[in-house]
């Protein structure tokens, strides 16, 4: 988010930065130092205030082609947000890295921020019971799965994508909300994980 009060304290030329053809501020950011210089008397051509507002547009332009591409973390928006849940994306990469469950733990803590208990439940035993149905299959095809790794990504991945466009697109989608930070969920998994490793060498020794 963009504050005029933090822009108004820069030189002139320090906003004419902001302006300039290579500039990587958001649109917002640009019209608002363009605002602040010509009510400082700053002159600006004919030539340039065209230039100008083309690039202005040019980067509202990036920006909806960009939202359209992110289907991700979609709904974050720090400006309107009132609530914080762990994103999209971070729910997908732990689930993929970390296990199905480390997803779902992370959608249901989303759920309950806004009292949808009942919900964060179904995501929860969803989570939980693909996990167990994974560990049976490999089980039972543990040859298979050695050979082909790539199956058991895939087994995760479709899982993760219910996850994503099912429990998520119909429980939280269209909620603006801020990122919450990821710091100290991955700490723990980093901690469990390192605990399973270094059980598993005990074992082996």
């Amino acid at each position: 988010m963009v504050k005029r009060s933090v822009l108004e304290k820069l030189s002139d030329k320090d906003l004419l930065r902001y302006i300039t053809e290579d500039t990587r501020s958001v649109p917002e950011a640009i019209e608002m130092a363009f605002d602040i210089l010509k009510k400082r008397g700053y002159f600006f051509s004919e030539l340039e205030i065209v230039q100008i507002s083309q690039l202005i547009e040019s980067k509202k332009k990036e920006e909806l082609d960009y939202n359209a591409l992110n289907t991700w973390d979609i709904d974050e928006d720090t400006k309107k947000a009132t609530v914080s849940f762990y994103s999209q994306r971070a729910i997908w990469y732990f689930s993929i890295l970390f296990g199905l469950f480390t997803g779902a733990i992370l959608l249901a803590i989303n759920l309950f921020t806004l009292s949808k208990k009942k919900e964060a439940v179904m995501t929860l035993l969803f989570g939980f019971g693909y996990t167990i149905a994974l560990i049976l299959v490999y089980k039972e095809f543990k040859d298979y799965f050695d050979q082909s790794r790539f199956t058991g990504i895939l087994l995760y991945g479709i899982g993760a994508a219910v996850l994503q466009f099912g429990f998520w697109d119909q429980y939280l989608k269209g909620i603006k909300y801020k990122k919450r930070s990821i710091i100290v969920p991955l700490v723990i998994c980093l901690i469990v994980l390192s605990l399973i490793i270094l059980r598993l060498i005990m074992f082996i020794r």
